[in-house]
């Protein structure tokens, strides 16, 4: 039996528009905060997305803040949301979760 690639199944079947696949999900208990970060790793075709349940707002910000880049592996998709997250978890940032993240 041969694997098809997401090209092939798009090739064979013209209606699929878009193949997503779920590697993994990450969580983390992270200090002075109430729900865990967890972040859904997704291929989509060569590119992995980390997508984080929780938003961070720095204290005065106008909005919330969520890494949601394209990266070239799962690690990377991995650090840069983790990078994200820390880098606007600031002192007085106030922290959303996203009722809608899950599969």
């Amino acid at each position: 039996m041969t694997i098809e690639t997401d090209e092939d199944l798009k090739h064979r079947f013209p209606d699929i528009m878009q193949i997503q696949e779920f590697i993994g999900i990450y969580e983390m208990v992270i200090k002075d905060v109430e729900v865990p970060l967890k972040i859904k790793i997704v291929r989509i075709g060569n590119d992995y997305i980390g997508v984080p349940n929780l938003t961070v707002r720095e204290k005065g910000g106008k909005d919330y803040y969520r890494d949601m880049g394209r990266y070239p592996s799962k690690e990377a998709a991995l650090q840069g949301t983790v990078n994200g997250f820390f880098q606007h978890l600031t002192p007085g940032a106030s922290i959303r979760e996203m009722k809608n993240w899950g599969i």
